[in-house]
C-alpha cells in the first residue's frame, strides 16, 4: 500500500497541474493530507462515492499522463543511477570504481541535455 501512495503522490507531482481544480484537491486530500473518504464527502458535502469516483478518475488519468510522457520513469532512473554514483564514490577509494561512477555521471548528463535519461 506504501508504495502505490508513493507512486500517486509522485504522479500528482508531476502531472497534477494538469488535472481540474476540484481533482487537485481530492487528490491533495486523500493522498497527501491522509484524508479518509468519509472526511473529504464531508467537508465537500458530497457522497463518498462521488468521491471514490472523483479520485479514481484522477488516478486513472494521471496513469495517463504517464504512459504516454514517462516522466516519472526518467526521474527515478535518473535518481537510481545517481545513488549508484554516490555510492560508488561514497565507498570506494579504487581508482576503478571512480572511473565507473564518472562514467554514469557522464551517461546521465548526456542524456539529461538531450532529453532521453
Amino acid at each position: 500500500m506504501l508504495e502505490k501512495l508513493d507512486y500517486m503522490v509522485m504522479l500528482n507531482d508531476f502531472y497534477g497541474p494538469l488535472l481540474t481544480p476540484k481533482q487537485q484537491e481530492i487528490l491533495s486530500l486523500y493522498y497527501e493530507n491522509d484524508w479518509s473518504l468519509t472526511e473529504i464527502a464531508r467537508e465537500k458535502n458530497i457522497t463518498k462515492q462521488a468521491v471514490h469516483d472523483l479520485i479514481r478518475r484522477a488516478e486513472k488519468s494521471l496513469q495517463g499522463y504517464e504512459t504516454r510522457l514517462g516522466l516519472v520513469e526518467k526521474f527515478q532512473k535518473t535518481r537510481r543511477q545517481l545513488e549508484a554514483v554516490y555510492d560508488l564514490l561514497n565507498h570506494s577509494e579504487d581508482r576503478e570504481a571512480i572511473n565507473q561512477a564518472a562514467q554514469i555521471l557522464k551517461a546521465v548528463a548526456g542524456s539529461a541535455i538531450k532529453g532521453e535519461v
